[in-house]
């Protein structure tokens, strides 16, 4: 098997887990390492490897390309150099892949597509679930029409993250705005759970890179924490073709709920979560904790398998696309860019509210809100609307 030359933009943080797969040493015969790119590249745990494989790290992509070139540029930047790290890439003739989100900046989704097309490489955008094997089956189902078209779509998430999550990185962590003026949008919906409303653009997206379009947009955003963005999230979208989808999520609460989700269909239901079934899925038949379960009103079950199986599956999509053994990107700027236009629609025409200090509590590090947890769970239940009473 022909080997790929990578250059890895970005070795700490999520970087981290390219630089583990890449040095993995059943890996060597797939890849080559053609440097790493990193302006702070202290902060990875195996500089010292990287360094003995492929020389000193770059402080930036355009050092690294003029002295040498990568077939793959693997991108996990901060989300505000998303876009001109992927136009280096592709006008210096790689292919790319990049972390989610897309971009910051939805008017840069024009320019990004541009580029791909006149460069003739390929962008993939590294959403793990939409590059798993779980997901991929769904999808072909989906668009095969086992369940027809959708209509009722709710994903909940709550994920709590303390002080150090928002003060990670170089500063923009539930920012907004980069210093700069660039857009970033960094929030619980573009970032940690990113994939989780993505998805439900993804599955129903009826092309293997398409996404559905999002016709309209009811939002409550809130934050607890010392960040700009949001970290707190109800957002009720409207669909092309009529479809509801329900994202829940935030980072301020004291209660871990691993991602779950609830898609109804004309003729079925897919349902999924790592947690005991919530009274909200029982009934739902073949339920299976840990797996994409789907049923149709027919009785047919599937088993889609675990989407959190091999999250680096996605490098090894995108390799597989450079080499040519894969035709175009599952993933790629048409799939990704209206999660993107979603965020920012989000930025521009709803405010973000503060909660009642009085219902503000803090337990090692994490500030979280007492009793937002049990309401977000109503809230996807539908059993309540939002938490606009428990706002000051």
């Amino acid at each position: 098997m022909e080997k790929v030359s990578v250059v890895l933009v970005g070795i700490g943080g999520y970087g981290g887990i390219y630089v583990n797969e890449v040095l993995k040493p059943e890996n060597e015969k797939l890849f080559r390492l053609a440097g790493v790119v990193d302006p702070f590249p202290e902060s990875c745990r195996r500089l010292g490897e990287l360094t003995e494989r492929c020389g000193q790290p770059f402080a930036s992509l355009e050092d690294f390309y003029r002295e040498r070139r990568a077939d793959l540029a693997v991108i996990a930047t901060p989300i505000q150099f998303h876009t001109e790290n992927i136009i280096t890439a592709l006008g210096a003739g790689s292919d790319v892949l990049c972390e989610k989100p897309l971009c910051g900046d939805a008017r840069d989704i024009e320019r990004l597509a541009e580029a791909e097309a006149r460069s003739g490489r390929r962008v993939s955008i590294g959403y793990q679930w939409s590059h798993s094997e779980a997901i991929t089956r769904l999808k072909d189902d989906i668009m095969a029409g086992v369940y027809g078209e959708p209509r009722e779509l709710r994903t909940l998430v709550l994920w709590p993250r303390d002080r150090k999550y928002f003060g990670r990185g170089t500063g923009w962590a539930g920012k907004i705005r980069a210093a700069d003026g660039s857009l970033i949008y960094d929030s619980v919906a573009n970032n940690a759970a990113a994939h989780y409303l993505h998805n439900m653009l993804y599955v129903t997206g009826g092309e293997r890179d398409s996404a559905r379009r999002v016709t309209g947009v009811k939002a409550a955003l809130a934050r607890v924490n010392d960040i700009e963005n949001f970290d707190t999230s109800v957002i009720e979208c409207e669909l092309d073709g009529g479809a509801r989808a329900l994202f829940v999520a935030s980072h301020a609460i004291d209660l871990t709920v691993n991602p779950i989700f609830d898609y109804k269909f004309e003729r079925g239901r897919v349902t999924f979560s790592q947690n005991p079934p919530p009274d909200s899925l029982e009934g739902a038949g073949g339920y299976a904790v840990g797996h994409i379960v789907g049923v149709t009103d027919a009785g047919d079950m599937r088993d889609y398998g675990d989407p959190f199986a091999f999250p680096e599956r996605k490098l090894h999509v995108a390799a597989a696309i450079t080499r040519g053994e894969l035709p175009s990107p599952v993933c790629g700027i048409r799939a990704a860019s209206e999660h993107t236009r979603l965020i920012n629609k989000l930025g521009e025409d709803f405010s973000i509210g503060s909660f009642s200090p009085e219902l503000i509590r803090e337990k090692n590090s994490l500030l979280y809100v007492e009793g937002l947890a049990e309401r977000l769970i109503s809230v996807y239940d539908g059993k309540k609307s939002d938490f606009s009473d428990m706002m000051k």
